[in-house]
């Protein structure tokens, strides 16, 4: 699918016939070298580059470097800002409010979770609003940077309207990602990054590409009324029902209603808006366990935990082999991908490769 003059991709880690392997550190060679040409500092290119192929390690291909093409034209737009002044402001012992200047949403985060981090090393806990933000790409590798440094981390966003309200006919709300993520011992951290929508709307544009129907709770057409031929649908419906309503609209409010950011429909669509910056609230936050008991305790508790699960019965149709708990898969996957190189489909090669002719840099082949 085409928005923007930017190719989306249908659906989450599809490996097909026409795909290539790259390796990570070609991948994030060439989103560094993209980012420099249009203007943005070593280090931060570096770090953008880096988080993005994260995403792609982990199998979360609609975050990774695809969206460096995205990225590079909102930045020749003048809609995103390569080089902010990015502000913090401590406005209590234990929060503060983040201006990023409308900053990359990754150097925006990563920093945010940075001060909370410190907060929390103080406080027990610490709380990063940022406001004038942009799209930061997979929740996750901000809540696990703060688990690798032995913080529980939570990280909420708003995002642009493609949920139905609970009860409604037209969409409101974003798919407001939910990231949570809890340091472990031997194992590795329990880490639950999800949008708050029943589905990706990802997954219905597979499906209408591929002619096929979609389970009725799924999405809804123009009307709000639910639908199983995908190419109708116009707006996917909140996880859970009313749960996950409830969800998504705490995190509109804790992401818009304390940075004063817009809401709703107004929030500000990067693939379609190619006049206004974006404009994002993040609500950023860092948990110390040692504030409330032992850290090398709770890491075994942690380590206890997942061990149980993993000794449970386990369903015939399991294709794991043992009940995971959220971020094994991913974790997997990232080894896999380290070892294997990132699988890239030749339609995003294409469009990458492109990009590379127009700065004189070479994708890698």
């Amino acid at each position: 699918m085409v928005e923007g003059g930017i190719v989306v991709p249908l659906s989450v880690s599809t490996t097909m016939a026409t795909d290539i392997l790259v390796s990570a550190d070609d991948l994030i060679r060439f989103g560094h070298e993209i980012l420099v040409r249009v203007g943005v500092p070593e280090d931060d290119a570096r770090t953008v580059a880096t988080i993005l192929v994260e995403a792609n390690l982990r199998g979360i291909d609609t975050h990774g470097i695809y969206l460096i093409n995205l990225y590079s034209k909102r930045i020749e737009e003048g809609l995103i800002n390569p080089t902010p002044n990015i502000t913090f402001e401590k406005t209590r012992a234990a929060t503060g409010i983040m201006d990023a200047d409308t900053a990359m949403g990754q150097l925006s985060t990563l920093g945010a979770m940075n001060h909370a981090i410190t907060l929390a090393k103080e406080c027990g806990s610490g709380t990063v609003l940022v406001k004038r933000s942009t799209h930061f790409g997979a929740g996750a590798y901000y809540t696990n940077h703060a688990a690798e440094r032995d913080m529980i981390g939570v990280l909420m966003s708003q995002s642009e309207t493609d949920v139905l309200l609970f009860g409604g006919k037209k969409p409101y709300l974003g798919t407001n990602p939910y990231s949570v993520a809890i340091p472990a011992g031997k194992h590795p951290p329990f880490v639950m990054d999800m949008a708050t929508s029943e589905v990706a709307f990802g997954k219905v544009r597979a499906a209408a590409e591929a002619g096929q129907t979609i389970p009725p709770n799924w999405a809804v057409d123009e009307n709000g009324e639910p639908v199983t031929d995908a190419a109708k649908a116009r707006a996917v419906t909140p996880m859970a029902g009313a749960k996950g309503y409830a969800i998504g609209l705490m995190i509109e409010l804790l992401s818009s209603a304390t940075t004063g950011m817009a809401f709703g429909p107004g929030v500000v669509r990067k693939f379609d808006d190619w006049e206004n910056p974006q404009q994002l609230g993040h609500y950023v936050q860092a948990i110390d366990p040692s504030a409330f008991c032992d850290a090398n305790q709770f890491k075994d508790r942690v380590d206890s935990v997942i061990e149980e699960i993993h000794s449970q019965p386990t369903a015939e149709e399991n294709p794991y082999g043992s009940p995971l708990i959220p971020g094994e898969p991913e974790f997997g996957e990232r080894r896999r991908r380290m070892e294997e190189g990132c699988p890239v489909s030749g339609t995003i090669a294409a469009q990458l490769e492109e990009l590379g002719k127009k700065y004189g840099i070479r994708w890698p082949n």
